[in-house]
């Protein structure tokens, strides 16, 4: 996004003071004088930002901002009000949707907050310590954090000046001082005073961690500095914007007050927001404005929330997008109503910015988590996951065992040890990563249930309840994998060989493993071992199956003459076929 700035102004005087701190953290800044033509010329500019005098939207303008979202090559543009502190906050709802609100003093932190909004760039992050290689320092990095790195507290307040940040990490012990003191130091700068302090500390003393907590700091890491649950913390104060985009929210709410409201909660949060006045409304707009998140009254005409959530739920497109349903009612009925509609979060009238927050917070996980089990869906069958969900949820442990009659599927790359012998572990690991994906894809194609991957190997079972169907749909995904394995070795840097052996016949489903250890939900049993040794014996680029699948699977099927092999503990061979084609 460009990062040029007009400021429209009433009085130049407070406008040149803006401008220079835009430009201290990097806008580059055009004052426009408020007339009658100033649209014209905020459109010929191709800003990224502008700022608007609250008293030029009070005065002849007061339609502007309204013009402004009218303007298609303007409707993205970030718009923020600046306003003196004794203003009233509430009128700035009167206006169509500004993104946010500048009130004085404009300090350099508060007009740097800003225009990280406005631009998406990431965020600068002081760090004051006592060396600059630390986990915390590199981890921080890596996220995407901007860090820059101090050893002398009289340096970092320097440049903090210059540059202010957008917060400021220090070790508790510095060089020749505590990070209190710095603290002290950075509240007496006019231009840091407004800055979050976030402190790591490496001990364990009561009265220190209490000492650190009474300077209003933001938060304190106790060590190791770079666990998950200190970088957590980190990005929950301080979360790092997407990068070449803003987050976009969709209200929907047919009061324009509680809409305004909310839009304006967004607005301080660094979201883009657009308003639907029912379900219906908020459908339509749901494409053209692709929002990240949504909330949505209870109680609308045309089309009400519960409806809203069902056509947003039914559409593959808007289906993982996190939905919030703010209402009055919330009672067991209607939350699990909402649970089944894919309700994602609530938040109960009246409420406040940070509630709003949490329902956000709550909302993203939740779909999430949605989203993945979804996808883990593809692969497990419902009574792995119930088993799974009886031993979490209920404390209990899942069925010993039920015997089925299946169909299972074993595949693995031929002399692949030799592969790992010439190449790196890195290039392995990928290659087989690649493998995988295309493999798994497949399966998961024809019905599939992955039940284990072992080393280079796949494990796969057929279980929809048609004995038929299971086995035609197993010997259909064998072909296909040979096929796309031919495409995947065009584009490789090394040619991989699988064999495939398919059996159909009853195998044991249930929990193994230790109460004290490890359980595995698996399948056991002597079509299980066929199955395998099926496999082993096929040939490299082949597909063997057992007698009992091919007479399932027959009229679909191209087969050799029919072969029999040993199988370990079996007195008696096991007659088998080579697929040669799909009939």
């Amino acid at each position: 996004m460009n990062k040029t700035i007009a400021i429209i102004y009433a009085a130049k005087s407070i406008a040149t003071a803006l401008g220079k701190a835009c430009e201290s953290s990097g806008g580059v800044v055009t004052l426009i004088e408020a007339n009658p033509s100033v649209i014209h010329e905020v459109k010929g500019g191709s800003f990224g930002m502008i700022l608007i005098d609250y008293s030029v939207l009070r005065g002849d303008s007061k339609d502007l901002l309204a013009q402004i979202r009218d303007q298609s090559d303007l409707s993205n543009v970030f718009v923020s009000i600046y306003m003196p502190a004794n203003e009233d906050l509430s009128e700035v709802t009167l206006f169509p949707r500004p993104d946010h609100v500048l009130q004085s003093p404009f300090t350099a932190a508060k007009v740097n907050a800003a225009m990280r909004q406005a631009f998406s760039f990431p965020n600068e992050v002081m760090y004051v310590g006592v060396r600059d290689n630390t986990e915390l320092l590199l981890a921080l990095r890596e996220m995407g954090y901007e860090v820059s790195f101090f050893d002398a507290p009289e340096l970092a307040l320097n440049a903090g000046v210059e540059k202010v940040p957008d917060f400021i990490i220090a070790e508790y012990k510095l060089s020749e001082q505590t990070a209190l003191d710095l603290r002290k130091s950075q509240l007496a700068c006019s231009q840091l005073k407004d800055v979050p302090m976030v402190v790591a500390y490496q001990g364990r003393d009561v009265n220190e961690i209490e000492s650190i907590i009474r300077c209003d700091v933001e938060e304190v890491l106790l060590s190791p500095f770079a666990s998950a649950v200190n970088l957590k913390k980190i990005q929950d104060h301080f979360p790092l914007p997407p990068r070449g985009k803003r987050l976009k929210a969709l209200v929907v709410d047919d009061s324009p007050s509680v809409s305004k409201m909310i839009a304006s909660m967004f607005r301080k949060l660094g979201y883009e927001v657009e308003l639907a006045v029912n379900g219906f409304d908020g459908y339509k707009k749901m494409a053209q404005f692709k929002p990240d998140i949504v909330t949505s009254d209870y109680d609308m005409p045309v089309l009400d929330g519960w409806g809203f959530c069902l056509e947003l739920r039914d559409d593959a497109k808007f289906r993982d997008i996190p939905i919030i349903m703010i209402t009055s009612r919330d009672s067991p009925l209607d939350r699990k109503k909402g649970e089944l509609l894919g309700v994602s979060s609530y938040l109960t009238k009246p409420f406040v910015l940070s509630q709003l927050k949490h329902a956000i917070k709550d909302a993203v996980a939740s779909a999430k988590v949605a989203k993945e089990q979804e996808a883990i869906a593809k692969f497990v069958a419902s009574d792995t996951l119930k088993a799974v969900t009886d031993m979490v949820d209920g404390g209990k442990r899942a069925n010993i065992g039920s015997e089925k009659y299946i169909t299972v599927l074993f595949t693995d790359i031929v002399a692949f040890s030799e592969k790992c012998e010439r190449y790196s572990p890195r290039k392995i690991i990928k290659l087989l990563n690649t493998y995988f994906d295309l493999m798994v894809g497949v399966l998961s194609e024809h019905g599939a249930i992955i039940d284990k991957f072992i080393g280079d190997a796949i494990v796969a079972r057929f279980d929809s309840g048609n004995i038929e169907t299971d086995a035609i749909n197993a010997v259909k995904a064998a072909w296909r994998m040979q096929e796309k394995l031919k495409e995947f070795n065009e584009e490789s840097f090394e040619e991989i060989q699988i064999r495939i052996g398919v059996n159909s016949g009853d195998v044991i489903l249930g929990n193994l493993g230790s109460k004290s250890h490890r359980l595995e939900y698996a399948m056991i049993g002597d079509s299980v071992n066929i199955g395998q040794r099926l496999e082993s014996s096929a040939p490299a680029k082949g597909c063997m199956i057992s007698e009992s699948t091919y007479e399932h699977a027959k009229k679909h099927v191209l087969v050799s003459e029919r072969k029999e092999i040993e199988v370990k503990g079996k007195s008696n061979k096991v007659p088998a076929y080579i697929v040669t084609g799909l009939a």
